[in-house]
């Protein structure tokens, strides 16, 4: 299934196709040439770039046609694909403190860990930092290793005809061991105590915000593998697993008066804005202010006036519009956009050509959104 959210286009060069005339056309003769434009998203939030998990891509696509004359089909260029990143402001600065419990075999506590964090929400290229907190339950236990991991999930899911395909692929950002201390202090060196801080900066690369789209979603982790070494002749060591949830912007909050208009951004599901192109010598896009008045005297006279046979007698007809004159482009109401959806019938590939494997398939679960 592929779903097109929208799709807009513009003549860079030749004449307007109209409804009621064909259309010219010129030669262009071999050479280099260049056809300026601009674009402009709205104020709209649309789904992040992505290309995990496989199947369920997000991508935002360029393509340039050459028109063939007398309606013959021309020449279009490859696709090109420009990353889009939504703005996501981060939520006010709070600390928050996330608490758990080691389990051994799934029935005996091993350790209580207790996390503070001095953010809910991080960006890119900030600094993370927190305290992190371990006890060990049992004497004749200690903490040998602790190791982290920074990660991103992609996750997305379609309704099928069994149910629910669902697929995950997780990719690691960055990794670090803790450097444990080893000194003669009572609990710290023997391992039945830890308190140490965590901080490294968050990469730009492969991060992007924590974003729930229709049949996508992406979220961050910390992931901690923690060994705990216990017994004292015969030792034996256990591994315990917890995560972090963290969530992801882009844009820091005491920043977020630096972007106008940002606080009338909506989500793609809430608004039918589509993205505009218009002149490049243009700062912005000029917008339709209603119409022009040169128009509104012709307008009102053509609703106003009665039409007469010749007779005088005056007949109810309905005034002719097309007599109007044509609007310029910039007061022409602007297109919503429309979504399309393409059932395909056999399995597509993913990006460059790579076999997208299977889903799993959750029966009985028919839910196709987050």
């Amino acid at each position: 299934m592929v779903t097109t959210f929208f799709q807009t286009e513009w003549k860079l060069h030749g004449q307007e196709a109209s409804a009621y005339s064909q259309c010219a056309w010129e030669e262009v003769e071999p050479g280099h040439y260049e056809y300026p434009f601009a674009l402009k998203f709205p104020n709209v939030n649309y789904p992040p770039s992505m290309e995990e998990p496989a199947g369920f891509g997000v991508r935002y696509i360029w393509t340039a046609i050459a028109d063939g004359p007398a309606l013959q089909s021309g020449i279009k260029s490859r696709e090109y694909i420009t990353p889009y990143r939504p703005i996501i402001v981060s939520s006010p600065d709070k600390e928050w403190v996330y608490k758990t419990t080691l389990i051994k075999d799934k029935k005996q506590p091993l350790a209580e860990v207790q996390a503070k964090l001095d953010k809910q929400t991080y960006c890119p290229d900030e600094l993370f930092r927190m305290q992190l907190n371990m006890t060990v339950l049992h004497s004749d236990a200690k903490i040998t290793s602790v190791a982290y991991k920074f990660r991103k999930h992609h996750e997305g899911k379609m309704l099928v005809q069994q149910g629910t395909a669902f697929k995950e692929s997780i990719r690691t950002i960055h990794q670090e061991s803790v450097n444990l201390p080893t000194g003669p202090s009572s609990n710290a060196g023997n391992g039945t105590q830890l308190s140490q801080n965590i901080q490294f900066d968050v990469p730009t690369r492969l991060v992007s915000p924590s974003f729930i789209s229709r049949h996508t979603r992406v979220y961050y982790d910390l992931y901690f593998q923690v060994t705990v070494e216990q017994g004292h002749i015969f030792k034996s060591a256990h591994v315990s697993e917890f995560s972090i949830p963290l969530s992801i912007a882009n844009l820091p909050n005491d920043q977020l008066l630096r972007i106008r208009d940002i606080t009338s951004i909506q989500h793609y599901r809430e608004s039918l804005e589509c993205p505009l192109f218009f002149d490049a010598d243009l700062d912005e896009p000029p917008a339709p202010q209603g119409l022009p008045s040169e128009l509104i005297g012709p307008l009102t006279a053509a609703l106003m006036q009665t039409p007469n046979n010749g007779n005088g007698n005056s007949e109810e007809q309905p005034p002719s519009y097309f007599s109007l004159p044509e609007l310029p482009p910039q007061f022409e109401v602007r297109k919503e956009r429309k979504e399309k959806t393409v059932f395909m019938s056999r399995q597509a590939r993913g990006a460059h050509g790579a076999e997208l494997g299977e889903a799993t398939i959750i029966p009985g679960l028919f839910d196709e959104e987050w």
